[in-house]
């Protein structure tokens, strides 16, 4: 009570003065207890090991907390400036006032936004809709309307005023934001399609994109290569040009292995008996080659030499490439299995593996599929047959 008497004491201007300086230190003070709470809360949370994905946690990690204290502190002194100039000062507590209240405004559209962020954190990986973005939205139209009612509470002039003067600049508005509309409206048309979503494996060779997608903003979607190297995407690309989207292939449970062994022409023949029983011993050909025994005695059955029907070492082998994949353990059985062979070419007959691997892991796959072709390209020279091979010649 003696410091308020004391202070209504001085002057005028010596009044206004430490006034003002009074309400910065408070608000500095205020500034310091919020964000001092709040880091004092996260080493808490930290020796508790509390969950990285719990509410809690995130309030800190967005800074909620200090920004909602800091926001009720300011809200608070609302009253204040009345107290510590008293009402000879009418003019400057109305200013004060004002600047106060738009101050609140803006503290409290922080904490809302820190609110805002700590949802998307919460829900961007457990629903098909882009998070981010729509947040990044909703923030865009929140400040819009935090900067009106701050104008209007610092010009004491009614909201509406200034909406008419934002119709009015509503064409320049569209031509600034012009990339955040395209990108809101390309997420919706992403997002509602299910066309991409946050771990999608995605292809885009125009944009040199082939990896992950690690974000969906408002306007970009974040692609982490296989390279680690990150690529921004800008969403309306996505909707106006074509891209891949592996998702399918991953939920499926089979990724597909299509690739070709060329066999060198020069080496396919008949197989006489002796080639016949030599591979009757391998188990994946023992009721093949038992069957086209018994089959072709019927149909050379009173036939001469020239006219007879003959196994090939090639149609043999391909029947065992067959029956290797068959017993595969890591081949799914649920998609096409298949060993074909292709047009010939100047580099031989492809004979092409079409199957799945029932693991869609990248490294796995990759191991899968060596795995079954450096076995066919060891055992084809028990068919005397050869893979082809261009002979580079030096000059």
């Amino acid at each position: 009570m003696q410091i308020l008497t004391y202070f209504q004491e001085l002057s005028a201007t010596t009044k206004v003065t430490l006034g003002m300086l009074l309400l910065i230190l408070l608000i500095f003070i205020f500034k310091y207890i919020s964000t001092f709470l709040e880091f004092s809360f996260s080493k808490l949370l930290k020796m508790k090991k509390v969950s990285n994905k719990s509410w809690v946690y995130l309030g800190v990690k967005h800074k909620f907390f200090s920004a909602f204290l800091f926001a009720f502190f300011i809200a608070s002194l609302a009253g204040l400036p009345a107290d510590i100039l008293g009402q000879h000062y009418e003019k400057i507590t109305i200013l004060v006032r004002r600047i106060l209240a738009a101050f609140s405004t803006i503290t409290i559209m922080v904490a809302i936004s820190a609110l805002l962020d700590i949802l998307a954190d919460k829900y961007q990986r457990s629903i098909k809709l882009p998070v981010k973005g729509i947040v990044q939205a909703i923030k865009i139209i929140a400040w819009i309307i935090t900067i009106i009612l701050v104008l209007s509470t610092l010009l004491d002039k009614e909201p509406i005023y200034f909406l008419g003067g934002l119709t009015a600049l509503s064409a320049i508005i569209l031509l600034i934001f012009k990339d955040a509309i395209l990108g809101l409206v390309s997420g919706l048309q992403l997002s509602m399609n299910d066309l991409v979503r946050v771990g999608d494996w995605i292809s885009i060779p125009a944009q040199d994109a082939d990896g992950t997608v690690i974000d969906i903003l408002l306007t970009t979607i974040r692609v982490q290569n296989w390279d680690n190297t990150i690529v921004n995407i800008p969403a309306y690309n996505l909707v106006s040009n074509s891209f891949t989207n592996w998702r399918g292939m991953q939920e499926s449970g089979g990724r597909r292995i299509k690739r070709a062994i060329n066999i060198d022409v020069k080496t396919i023949r008949f197989l006489n008996d002796e080639d016949i029983e030599k591979l009757s011993r391998l188990n994946l050909l023992k009721e093949y080659l038992a069957n086209k025994k018994e089959k072709m005695k019927s149909l050379n059955e009173n036939k001469d030499e020239y006219n007879r029907h003959r196994l090939s070492n090639i149609g043999t082998f391909r029947a065992y490439c067959y029956e290797y994949l068959k017993h595969n353990p890591h081949i799914s059985e649920k998609f096409t299995c298949m060993v074909r062979q292709l047009a010939p070419t100047a580099e031989g007959i492809p004979l092409e593996i079409y199957a799945f691997s029932n693991n869609t892991d990248w490294e796995v796959y990759e191991g899968i599929q060596a795995d079954i072709f450096d076995h066919f390209l060891s055992i084809i020279g028990l068919f005397d047959l050869k893979v082809y091979q261009r002979i580079s010649t030096m000059e």
